[in-house]
């Protein structure tokens, strides 16, 4: 497998999988790095070149201050996409990811070939954006280490975390990795999210996917959501917050079979 890890525009990278093949750039969740992906890189890189990044303060990447939207997010994946000489892709993102996705859909749509975003929600409520506001206090007083626990007993469910107790602390250290700065601005980049005013806008194949256990991006809003995307699919899987880790294979080939259909 080729694999190029390194810092380019500020931002850390692993580029892996099938040389001059297709590429798929993949997303993150907020407070996340590239290995929440881990269970689906064999499978992907086989046929594709598979490009993971770490959002600003994430991961490896420096923090650039508490104020970012997605817009931000998006000058930043397509700096990194440039100087890598990547112009069209296909494109999975989760939570955060997939929030970036349909924007990324929507604004360039001459760049991205297909879209898979999964697990998000496509705007906040008066009630959510105060939970946010929340979460960027008590971050800014106590750390990332104050939300941490919280965080992964909403992303995963609990049988899940009882019988691989493994993958559950490897999940709650990847969240306390990330930085204070970074996991503010991204707060504040979901905080202000509104898909509502672009979706119609999307015109690539967009497979949907949510975890009927899923709190933080409940099931039942995606039937309004598919609705809005003209060329959508939608998939539930038995999980919560991070589907590809719960439900790894059934995610890795729905993924997969996606994205060959529409390469």
């Amino acid at each position: 497998m080729h694999l190029v890890s390194n810092d380019l525009a500020n931002t850390s990278f692993i580029l892996e999988g099938k040389q001059n093949a297709p590429v798929l750039v993949i997303a993150n969740s907020m407070a996340a790095t590239p290995e929440m992906w881990d269970a689906q890189i064999k499978s992907w890189a086989q046929d594709f070149q598979l490009l993971r990044y770490s959002y600003r303060g994430h991961g490896k990447t420096p923090a650039l201050g508490e104020d970012l939207s997605v817009a931000d997010l998006a000058n930043d994946l397509f700096s990194l996409l440039d100087q890598l000489n990547i112009h069209q892709f296909h494109y999975v993102g989760l939570s955060l990811g997939a929030m970036l996705g349909l924007y990324v859909a929507a604004k360039y749509p001459q760049r991205i070939k297909s879209l898979v975003a999964a697990n998000f929600k496509s705007f906040q409520t008066e009630a959510t954006c105060e939970i946010w506001e929340q979460r960027i206090s008590l971050v800014r007083e106590k750390g990332v280490d104050a939300i941490a626990d919280g965080t992964v007993d909403r992303w995963l469910t609990a049988s899940f975390r009882q019988s691989h107790p493994e993958v559950d602390d490897q999940i709650r250290a990847m969240v306390r990795s990330t930085s204070t700065e970074g996991y503010i601005a991204c707060c504040k980049a979901v905080r202000d999210y509104d898909a509502r005013l672009f979706m119609a806008q999307i015109e690539c194949p967009v497979l949907l996917i949510s975890g009927l256990e899923d709190v933080a991006a409940p099931a039942a809003e995606f039937a309004e959501i598919q609705a809005a995307i003209k060329n959508s699919v939608y998939l539930p899987l038995n999980a919560a917050h991070l589907s590809n880790v719960e439900c790894p294979d059934q995610f890795s080939s729905a993924v997969l079979g996606f994205i060959k259909k529409n390469s």
